[in-house]
């Protein structure tokens, strides 16, 4: 099995990539766990594992810099190269996936100095140029544990509630300080995404981010999203964020992640329900993104590949175990549909 990379094909299609993101922040996995999985992949002729290790309640990584509860289980340096070593004797390229501005409970809880005012402990102050280099820090020393990786995926979900920009003053406030009385209040956090990616991008890595908090009709920022940035399209729940088409007229590279029915997630929050091998012959389809959008053949020459996701909000719904005894069905059948 070949590696697949972003390089276009002779005819302008973008060569396909069949991942798994693999939400270890949440719950943990041990060396073997993730080596099965990586076996099961190998199997069903994956090319890529996108190892989600940074979420609101976890952090996976022993980084020696960070104040972290010791009594949670985390890997070490040696640990994650294993895990790459492995990756690499069966073809699979890993993806480092550390979740900003949002999602960073477990790191702000013992840096409150770093959060957004009016927020919870979730949100980074992209006001703040002392944040934001504590957390470019984070990534350079992250990406000293991932010395070959071709991409990484920085979020950019969740940050705040989109939809009620007055719930969050400050952010408004120092908005238009900055940028003018007709900033909408989301400038800095777009500009925050632009200056990491030119900070990853100097480092030669392909910046990956999710849709929901850009692009969106309800806020319009003065600044612009760096057009070199891939967007992992998972959902479109609310009626403001950017459909697929408005990614695709401004120029952006797409990644499948269909939240309705590429996402497995424990404990079915949001009205998700677990895949079955049944479902996804059914209802899958290699053109369909989230909320039934579907895309030309013109179209589809934008999107770099499909994801398959295992989300764990309710971490001990299910053991290990149990989940690698589903991808060992249902991940064959993602192949058959979107290879």
């Amino acid at each position: 099995m070949g590696r697949f990379f972003a390089n276009k094909l002779e005819k302008g299609a973008l060569m396909q990539e069949l991942g798994l993101l693999l939400d270890i922040g949440r719950k943990y996995w041990s060396l073997d766990e993730i080596k099965s999985l990586m076996l099961i992949m190998n199997k069903a002729k994956m090319t890529h594992l996108q190892l989600h290790f940074s979420e609101n309640l976890g952090f996976r990584l022993e980084l020696p810099t960070l104040k972290l509860d010791p009594s949670e289980n985390r890997f070490t340096k040696t640990e994650v190269a294993e895990i790459l070593n492995f990756a690499s004797e069966l073809d699979l390229e890993v993806i480092p996936d550390f979740d900003a501005p949002g999602h960073l409970d477990t790191l702000l809880k013992n840096y409150p100095q770093y959060i957004l005012p009016e927020t919870s402990n979730s949100a980074l102050d992209v006001t703040n140029d002392e944040a934001i280099q504590w957390l470019f820090g984070i990534y350079d020393e992250i990406l000293d544990w991932f010395p070959n990786c071709k991409s990484i995926h920085i979020g950019g979900d969740e940050f705040i509630d989109f939809r009620n920009i007055q719930h969050y003053p400050y952010l408004l406030r120092k908005s238009r300080e900055k940028f003018g009385p007709n900033a909408s209040g989301i400038e800095f956090y777009v500009a925050f995404i632009n200056q990491l990616t030119r900070h990853l991008k100097l480092k030669g890595l392909d910046v990956r981010i999710w849709n929901d908090g850009l692009l969106r009709s309800d806020l319009t920022s003065l600044v612009n999203l760096n057009p070199t940035v891939e967007v992992t399209y998972w959902t479109n729940w609310d009626p403001s964020m950017a459909n697929v088409s408005t990614w695709l007229e401004a120029g952006y590279t797409l990644i499948n992640f269909c939240d309705n029915d590429l996402y497995y997630v424990l404990g079915n929050n949001a009205g998700y329900i677990i895949p079955t091998v049944d479902r996804l012959k059914h209802e899958a389809k290699k053109n369909k993104f989230s909320g039934g959008q579907y895309l030309n053949a013109n179209e589809m020459a934008q999107v770099k590949g499909t994801y398959f996701s295992v989300w764990a909000d309710l971490p001990n719904m299910k053991t290990c175990e149990e989940i690698l005894y589903d991808l060992d069905s249902l991940l064959p059948t993602f192949y058959e549909i979107y290879h």
